[in-house]
């Protein structure tokens, strides 16, 4: 079908490519039209920068770091798959303990966010963090380590089982990989492939047999019809909504996927244009993760991180549930409903209080209501159901549901004893009631979903 290029679909464009739009960004994406749009967020970004010796002292301070460039970030598509491939290429400092690593291990993620997907696996393979984090570092010919065998297939390519509910890989699969990949170490800080330590047997894996090394292993999973179609699964999953292995939408990309060359962008276009992506089934269908909450709030806010308070920072994303640089296994982290359990959704709620009453250097974040409300000298003109729409406007929530419009109003017009009274937007009215219209939006059931 044909696009209907209005405010709701550009905003719901922007949810899912990055972090939302600012009612000025929804105005630039209506004036530039669909196809300028998308070719925009598509466009791969500039290498990211490497953050200042200060920042690698400990990982609160580089998962501070790391929000900042987010929210401060001009392609929030690459900021975002950078987050998706975080959890696909699950890779911690409570194993890596290298924070410079960890750092060059994002980074590669998202440099190559939109790229090739063989280059991708083939960096993350030659990566100083993940040799250490799946022990590749120590496998050796005479001292073989399974490690990153096994999961390069179970986790990072394949599957475990294809859409047929068949096994991919057999054990002696897992064996001849790991064989292939002996003598893929270090060197001090960096890659090194040690001829003394691989084994130059003959391997059989799917149809290859000879001396076999980890490139062509990778080249055999990157083309592995299973790989197109999980990857399929996963990337639909993640921006649109919630689909199974067998799902025909994955059978669609797993097409894209091989006629592109093994190509990222492309199938992230392909979801960006599909009917399906701007069905009903798809809109508010996905729980935001702790992240992208925190820095599409800050986004909508017009909020700027303060780096010089990273445990406040890094402590509250820890505490929603997703300790970034640090995912709880290589499994990564539990998505979907777990983020807003009891206590997920408890923390949601302190951090958007602390977020909205940021007033001083002592704060976390900096913050400033009144510009959320457009020029001073129109403020008078607002009553309250005109300020809460302004507020959810800005804090793209225009379509939220009639109990939470009615608890917003209510607050908006209430006294200190709770009598209802006139609403007059000045300075006092700001400093107080808008930001506490602000973490109640923030609080809000609707606003957990993008």
């Amino acid at each position: 079908m044909a696009i209907t290029w209005n405010a709701a679909n550009a905003a719901h464009l922007y949810r899912r490519a990055g972090f939302g739009a600012t009612p000025k960004q929804l105005d630039k994406a209506l004036a530039q039209g669909f196809e300028k749009t998308l070719a925009a967020l598509l466009k791969p970004d500039k290498p990211q920068p490497k953050p200042k010796k200060k920042s690698l002292s400990d990982l609160w301070r580089l998962q501070t770091w790391w929000l900042d460039r987010m929210v401060k970030g001009s392609h929030p598509l690459s900021d975002k798959l950078a987050l998706f491939w975080h959890n696909h290429f699950a890779t911690a400092n409570s194993k890596v303990q290298n924070l410079k690593w960890l750092h060059r291990h994002v980074k590669l993620l998202r440099d190559h966010a939109l790229g090739n997907f063989r280059d991708l696996v083939d960096g993350v393979s030659r990566d100083p963090a993940m040799l250490i984090w799946l022990d590749n570092w120590q496998n050796w010919a005479d001292s073989i380590n399974e490690n990153y065998a096994r999961e390069l297939m179970e986790l990072f390519t394949t599957g475990v089982l294809d859409k047929n509910g068949q096994p991919n890989y057999t054990e002696d699969d897992v064996i001849a990989v790991a064989r292939a990949f002996t003598g893929w170490t270090l060197d001090g800080e960096e890659f090194f492939f040690n001829d003394w330590l691989h084994d130059h047997g003959s391997k059989a894996f799917k149809g290859l047999t000879g001396d076999l090394d980890g490139g062509d292993i990778i080249d055999s999973l990157v083309a592995d019809p299973a790989t197109a179609q999980r990857l399929g699964q996963k990337l639909w999953s993640y921006f649109a909504f919630p689909i199974a292995l067998d799902d025909p939408l994955a059978d669609e990309l797993a097409a894209v996927y091989v006629a592109s060359g093994h190509e990222i962008a492309p199938m992230v276009e392909a979801i960006f244009r599909h009917d399906a992506f701007w069905s009903d089934t798809a809109r508010r269908a996905l729980v935001k993760a702790p992240v992208e909450w925190f820095v599409g709030s800050l986004h909508l806010l017009r909020a700027k991180v303060r780096k010089d308070h990273p445990y406040d920072i890094g402590g509250a994303i820890q505490a929603m549930g997703q300790s970034i640089y640090n995912p709880p296994s290589v499994f990564g982290w539990n998505e979907g409903l777990p983020w807003v359990a009891t206590s997920g959704l408890l923390e949601r709620a302190a951090t958007a209080e602390s977020v909205a009453d940021a007033r001083d250097k002592w704060a976390p974040v900096t913050f400033k209501p009144g510009k959320l409300l457009g020029k001073e000298k129109d403020w008078p003109t607002l009553d309250g159901p005109a300020l809460v729409a302004l507020l959810l406007a800005a804090l793209d929530l225009p379509d939220a549901s009639a109990s939470t419009l009615v608890a917003l109003q209510g607050y908006a017009a209430a006294g200190e004893d709770g009598t209802i009274l006139p609403v007059v937007v000045d300075d006092d009215y700001v400093d107080l009631k808008v930001r506490g219209l602000v973490a109640l939006i923030l609080s809000s059931p609707e606003y957990q979903m993008s």
